[in-house]
C-alpha cells in the first residue's frame, strides 16, 4: 500500500490509542492496543501491518510501537480535532461526557479544515476553555 494513499478513520483511531499509551504509559504494546480498542490482537498486527507501510509507526518483533516524527504529527492533529470537538460538545453544547465522547470520535474523521478551523475560532472568540488552546499549542510546537 503507497504512504500517499489516505489514512482511513479506523488507522487514525489506532493513532490516537498509540498516541495516548506512550503519553500515559511511556509505551505501546499490542495488547494495550487491543484492550483500549476493545478488539483481537490479529486485528491490531493487521492494522498495526498498514501504518508501518505508511511510515507511521515502527516495531520491531514482539516490541513496542513507536510512532515516527510523521505518525506523531498525524497522531496529534486527530486527537487535537478529538479534544476541540469534545470540548464543544461538553461546553457549548452541555453533552454529557459519556455521548460527547463517542460523538468526538465519529466526528473528529470527517469534519472537513474549513469547518475545524471556524470551530476552532469560534471556541477561541468565547474563550471556551483555556485547555483547548494548550493543546493548540501543544500541537504547533511540535511541528518545530
Amino acid at each position: 500500500m503507497p504512504r500517499s494513499m489516505p489514512v482511513t478513520s479506523s488507522l487514525q483511531d489506532y493513532l490516537e490509542v498509540i498516541l495516548n499509551l506512550i503519553q500515559d504509559k511511556k509505551t505501546a504494546r499490542v495488547t494495550d492496543i487491543a484492550d483500549q480498542l476493545n478488539i483481537a490482537k490479529p486485528s491490531v498486527i493487521q492494522a498495526l501491518t498498514l501504518l508501518k507501510e505508511k511510515g507511521l509507526i515502527t516495531q520491531d518483533r514482539y516490541g513496542p510501537v513507536e510512532l515516527t516524527a510523521e505518525g506523531k504529527r498525524y497522531a496529534l492533529r486527530v486527537h487535537h480535532r478529538h479534544k476541540v470537538v469534545y470540548g464543544f460538545l461538553t461546553q457549548v453544547l452541555g453533552v454529557s461526557p459519556a455521548a460527547a465522547e463517542k460523538d468526538a470520535c465519529l466526528m473528529e474523521h470527517d469534519l472537513s479544515e474549513e469547518t475545524f478551523k471556524c470551530l476552532l475560532q469560534y471556541l477561541e472568540s468565547q474563550d471556551i476553555d483555556a485547555s483547548l488552546k494548550k493543546e493548540v499549542v501543544w500541537q504547533d510546537d511540535l511541528k518545530n
